[in-house]
């Protein structure tokens, strides 16, 4: 049954909106959490809270179906989640996710005067002042923002993009109603669905907050500027910072051709399999290159101009990918091409992406039947999305959790292969990864990142030495106080026993060595002789070569790891 977080304040001052959002969940025979919220809001407010007249009404069709139903009817931030959720893969099935591709955001526009009054107060002058003109009607309307064309005072052709009066509230107000409901979202799913409910609201909010300061977007803007300044196969707009704030973006108008409009780049005469190429290596760059992406590069997101030039648009989602992210697909690729499944499950446990939940044998099992799929073909015949599909599903069936970045990424390489498809059919992004996987490859054996890895060893070793005498002493404290505790998280007994036996073996010859030393430490400032046979001092020598003997044998075996 969902769980709901009610805020009592809150429940009361968004009442209205409640009851809506019951209405339509019950519309749309999503009757688990719309029986759940009804007897939340009777809770809190009383049974009238419960309109009589909403009643339980299934309609044609499958839950996804239903979903994107009542997620489009509820408004502008309930698509918004369910456009996130149609980028994770790892959480839903494909019936989910290309049923929420469809969600579409555009809206009825704003009154021009209502959008004027923001764009002037942000950018503090009339816009008859600004702009040498200004459209009144929008290229473009959708839940955040309205897009309208203009002319500078210089002359340049603009596209300036506003944000929505109160659109800001709005968003505040909707994520902390999604706060609450946030226990539901999984009996909306359905539940043979594993999903961590606030985990992922926690990401729309922070993705959201995002997207509404167009600042985060003309930083992107940039970034992407600075990226591909000096390729002729990309443009990206310039933008007229004098004319940007946290709710205005102003950059320049580029006037091209949708990739999806075959008919139209033909027309022009382009070519489609240039065009292919480029839009995918344009992704593959962001990746691989730089570590920073655009997570939505699909047909309306990008322009096509003279020369086959890519022109990318809307850089409100933008996610950064860490070098261990970008190793990790190599590794999957290289697994695949080895026919080797523990070195993927290997790179899934070095991410930290294996729960609790994770079951390793069958995962590998499961992995090495995915692979025997694929290992004797050529790396170009890949079929990378169907692979990526599968790869999801794995991942969602055991519970590995991985990063967002890392999802979008496949995701985003997904997105722009079946745009160049469009384009060209016989085209395979596969074939354009491989030299960035062979390079990945390369830099994990090459002679500089080992020196890195052995550099950074040395210094691990040096830190491990200069700590130890304090760690021994700090053990040897405890042991006195009877305090000294063993926290161990297994996941076979046998291996809980094998750690156990080594790690009381390694601790035995440590304080055997810690007493070897305090004993010839007392001995060496000692005089006289020992029963006339030795002199005390000398005991006191033995002891410290003994302790040395025995900390060099001790180190040995744990680098080789091997039992005492």
């Amino acid at each position: 049954m969902a769980r709901f977080r009610f805020h009592f304040g809150r429940t009361v001052q968004h009442f209205r909106r409640y009851r809506h959002i019951l209405a339509v969940l019950m519309k749309y025979g999503l009757i688990e959490m719309g029986e759940g919220l009804a007897r939340k809001l009777k809770s809190a407010l009383g049974r009238r809270a419960v309109p009589e007249r909403v009643r339980k009404r299934t309609l044609s069709g499958g839950r996804p179906q239903r979903l994107r139903a009542a997620l489009q009817e509820l408004g502008p931030t309930f698509i918004k989640l369910g456009q996130l959720l149609s980028t994770r893969p790892d959480v839903l099935p494909a019936e989910y996710i290309l049923e929420l591709e469809h969600l579409q955001d555009n809206v009825p526009p704003e009154p021009f005067e209502r959008v004027r009054v923001e764009a002037e107060r942000e950018l503090g002058g009339r816009l008859e002042d600004l702009f040498a003109s200004f459209d009144t009607t929008p290229l473009a309307s959708a839940s955040i923002a309205q897009v309208y064309a203009a002319v500078t005072r210089e002359g340049e052709r603009v596209v300036v993009k506003i944000r929505r009066p109160d659109i800001v509230r709005t968003i505040r107000t909707e994520c902390e109603i999604l706060e609450d409901l946030s226990g539901a979202l999984k009996s909306m799913l359905g539940s043979d669905i594993n999903i961590d409910p606030h985990r992922i609201i926690r990401e729309f909010t922070n993705a959201v907050v995002k997207e509404v300061d167009f600042s985060n977007e003309l930083e992107n803007l940039v970034r992407f500027g600075r990226y591909f300044r000096q390729d002729p196969a990309v443009h990206v707009p310039r933008p007229f910072e004098t004319f940007c704030t946290r709710g205005v973006l102003t950059m320049e108008r580029i006037d091209g051709i949708k990739p999806n409009n075959v008919k139209a780049i033909d027309a022009a005469g382009l070519d489609r399999k240039e065009i292919a190429r480029r839009g995918a290596n344009f992704v593959l760059r962001q990746i691989f290159d730089f570590g920073f992406f655009h997570t939505d590069p699909h047909p309306g997101n990008l322009l096509i101009c003279p020369g086959n030039v890519v022109v990318p648009l809307d850089f409100g989602q933008a996610a950064r990918l860490s070098r261990s992210e970008r190793q990790m697909l190599g590794e999957l690729m290289i697994a695949v091409v080895d026919d080797d499944a523990r070195r993927a499950v290997r790179a899934f446990q070095r991410m930290d992406m294996v729960t609790e939940e994770t079951h390793l044998g069958r995962l590998v099992s499961d992995a090495e039947e995915l692979i025997e799929t694929y290992h004797d073909l050529p790396l170009g015949e890949i079929p990378f999305t169907r692979l990526s599909t599968q790869i999801f599903d794995l991942i969602r069936r055991h519970h590995v959790r991985p990063p967002p970045e890392f999802t979008l990424m496949l995701k985003s390489m997904m997105t722009i292969e079946s745009v160049a498809v469009t384009l060209d059919p016989d085209f395979q992004i596969i074939e354009y990864l491989r030299p960035f996987a062979r390079r990945i490859q390369l830099e994990q054996i090459s002679p500089r990142r080992t020196l890195r890895q052995a550099m950074r060893a040395v210094r691990d070793a040096a830190d491990l030495a200069g700590n130890l005498p304090e760690d021994i002493s700090a053990i040897l404290e405890k042991f006195k106080r009877g305090q000294f505790q063993l926290h161990v998280q297994h996941e076979h007994l046998e291996n809980l026993t094998r750690t156990i036996d080594v790690s009381a073996s390694q601790i035995s010859f440590a304080l055997i060595i810690a007493g070897l030393l305090i004993g010839s430490s007392l001995l060496v400032t000692r005089t006289g002789m020992l029963l006339g046979l030795v002199y005390i001092q000398t005991l006191g020598v033995l002891g410290y070569v003994a302790a040395a003997v025995l900390g060099a044998w001790l180190l040995v075996s744990m680098l080789r790891g091997r039992r005492f």
